[in-house]
């Protein structure tokens, strides 16, 4: 009798509840109008002085809603954490995802060039996708949302559109290891050879 009082969560409710739990505090909401008809635009959930004071994290959700072939174990979404108060890094994720959630498919050691500054505050003009920094593999791997999919949250990475070279050539491996190398620091050194 009194489950019809309780209202069942939507997908979009209970992947926040999750991100609650996770951030335990209120992000700021930035919705990116869809470019694809019948398919809702990709929404960035900002969260302030996470996962300390001076940082900042952006969430997606949206781009798990596009279809891709690669998309076998579950769908993407974006985290990118940085050492700034900038949000125009965690809004260029949303950005992101919904320009590109059905051609590109957001996979490890993706790199995506971004053309121009992601902000004014930094050269870096290009991303690398790999695992989240800042969450258990428990917050960011099979996501269920009550959906027939299950949602893995990605980590987009800040770098220089000349370090894309670099990795192709090095592995992701020798990037990441290599001493300029700086999860958070969006003014650090280039890597090069």
């Amino acid at each position: 009798m009194l489950k019809g009082i309780f209202k069942k969560k939507t997908p979009v409710e209970k992947y926040l509840a999750h991100l609650d739990r996770i951030f335990q505090t209120e992000p700021e909401f930035f919705i990116e109008k869809s470019e694809k008809d019948g398919i809702a635009g990709v929404t960035t959930m900002v969260y302030k002085d996470i996962p300390e004071k001076g940082m900042i994290t952006g969430v997606t959700y949206g781009l798990s809603l596009g279809n891709n072939p690669d998309w076998k174990f579950g769908r993407p979404e974006l985290i990118i954490t940085v050492d700034s108060k900038d949000i125009s890094f965690a809004q260029v994720a949303g950005f992101l995802a919904n320009k590109l959630r059905e051609n590109c498919p957001f996979s490890y050691s993706n790199t995506i060039n971004f053309r121009e500054s992601i902000s004014d505050e930094s050269e870096m003009d290009a991303f690398l996708v790999f695992t989240p920094s800042i969450l258990e593999k428990k917050d960011f791997s099979n996501i269920d949302i009550g959906l027939n999919y299950k949602i893995n949250i990605a980590g987009l990475y800040p770098i220089y559109s000349s370090e894309m070279e670099f990795i192709e050539k090095n592995g992701l491996e020798a990037f990441w290891k290599h001493p300029n190398f700086d999860l958070y620091n969006v003014n650090r050194k280039r890597i090069a050879e």
